[in-house]
């Protein structure tokens, strides 16, 4: 079926009858299925910028936390190296410090003792 004869096919079909009632409330009618069939907002179509305003404020959020953060560990660390040799000396030491058992009542455990 093509348009023209779809057209005349529609041409030749009554008008139902409707009361005068009916035309005014039509458009009342109209407006509340609209309001119930609104279409919702689709959100992957804003979701791609959120998206990215919440990955943007997370990574502002890490470099803001490992600057803050990162200087009491910066300043350990570089306490750390610059006593690195006394510190493995001590390390080194430690396993001929350990002579000594001692029971409390937790069990047994080594004393750590100074060298005699």
């Amino acid at each position: 079926m093509n348009d023209f004869e779809l057209q005349s096919k529609l041409k030749t079909v009554p008008l139902p009858e409707r009361t005068e009632e009916y035309w005014e409330d039509f458009p009342a009618r109209v407006r509340v299925e609209l309001r119930r069939t609104a279409p919702r907002e689709d959100l992957t179509e804003h979701g791609l910028p959120q998206f990215a305003w919440r990955l943007g404020a997370s990574f502002a959020c890490l470099v803001i936390g490992l600057f803050v953060l990162g200087q009491p560990l910066k300043a350990a660390s570089n306490t750390i190296f610059k006593n690195e040799r006394t510190i493995r000396c001590q390390l080194a030491e430690l396993p001929h410090h350990l002579r000594v058992l001692m029971a409390d009542e937790h069990g047994l455990h080594y004393l750590v003792a100074e060298k005699q």
